[in-house]
């Protein structure tokens, strides 16, 4: 097993030594954990030659070995730019002194981690905010399209339909350039093509994030990350109170509101936008708030599949290069409302 870390990004995950985790996360120490996910705590390690890596160490009380060969296998086949990477592993089973009965006993212990690229910036919940401060809405945009792009590889791509079902702010990583990347497939499934629905009676996802026909019946088809993914977009572009704000009006109301005070800081952005730029800024952003309303709505048979919802900003990208090609992203006037590379 390699004690240094060799990948490019078609390279299969390394096998990582047990030995080697503990020394870079210092025996796991909480000053290096960084998170808790499906499964398992999250820490920071750095290899000898100098690459960060988030390091999950699994829970084996509960994880039984189909669980684990159910993340793992999941985790291998998923090669995308909106995906968390796999760059290594580690599946050993060791003898260790344990106390039991007041005496010290040999027992098996068995040790399960995944390794994955490290991201800087951390999660996006904590970058959200309303349309007055934060990002600038070009930066959302492409954080709205890259999870979409992610999540329409999971259920689409070539390894078959892998559900997430725990879609949220907290699971989805921004890199140095905020590039948005999915992580946490600690609950995914991995479903036959030709399975329409699933039934379970075991709880997942995150309240706020779980659709009516979960919450109600624990059915799980394709919308359940689709319905997830309409809030994000919409906590993306409004902030984390947006959802309160809906419920509080009719939903032409909220659009004509989001419209309108995303308007006021296009006017506000130094150097101004031409009027016709304003007009295709205002349509990108009255387009996707649409989008991620159909996404939420309570009857599952009413969302738009995720390819459907990329088609569609595939489709609203093509009209902005032919109306308004000054607007890409290299030359987009400054906006001093955006954190810019804040960590």
């Amino acid at each position: 097993m390699a004690d240094k870390l060799q990948h490019t990004a078609d390279t299969m995950p390394n096998d990582l030594t047990i030995d080697l985790l503990t020394r870079i996360t210092d025996n796991f120490s909480t000053k290096h954990q960084i998170g808790h996910g499906g499964f398992g705590t999250v820490y920071k390690g750095v290899l000898e030659n100098g690459e960060e890596i988030a390091v999950k160490k699994l829970d084996i009380i509960s994880l039984d070995d189909v669980k684990f060969m159910n993340e793992f296998t999941n985790l291998m086949s998923v090669r995308h730019k909106n995906i968390v990477r796999l760059v290594g592993y580690c599946c050993e089973t060791r003898r260790k002194l344990v106390p039991h009965n007041g005496k010290l006993v040999l027992a098996y212990m068995e040790e399960r981690v995944l390794c994955f690229e490290y991201l800087q910036r951390g999660s996006l919940d904590n970058y959200l905010s309303d349309e007055s401060s934060g990002f600038d809405w070009c930066t959302r945009y492409n954080i709205i399209k890259g999870t979409c792009e992610g999540v329409n590889y999971l259920h689409n791509g070539p390894q078959g339909h892998i559900f997430h079902l725990d879609l949220k702010p907290g699971n989805i990583l921004l890199d140095k350039n905020n590039v948005p990347k999915i992580a946490d497939f600690g609950l995914s499934r991995l479903f036959e093509k030709t399975l329409s629905h699933h039934t379970t009676k075991v709880v997942i996802g995150t309240p706020g994030y779980m659709p009516p026909e979960y919450i109600e019946k624990k059915h799980i088809t394709e919308m359940f990350d689709v319905f997830s993914l309409g809030v994000i977009i919409i906590e993306i572009m409004e902030g984390p109170k947006a959802r309160s704000k809906l419920l509080e009006m009719p939903s032409q109301e909220f659009i004509e509101l989001v419209h309108e005070n995303w308007s006021r800081r296009f006017q506000q952005t130094t150097p101004t936008y031409t009027s016709e730029e304003i007009g295709s800024l205002q349509r990108q952003v009255k387009t996707c708030l649409e989008m991620a309303l159909q996404c939420v709505e309570a009857d599952r048979h009413k969302r738009p599949t995720i390819a459907e919802v990329v088609s569609r900003l595939n489709e609203l990208d093509a009209m902005f290069q032919r109306t308004s090609p000054s607007l890409l992203p290299s030359e987009l006037p400054i906006d001093p409302a955006s954190p810019g590379d804040q960590v």
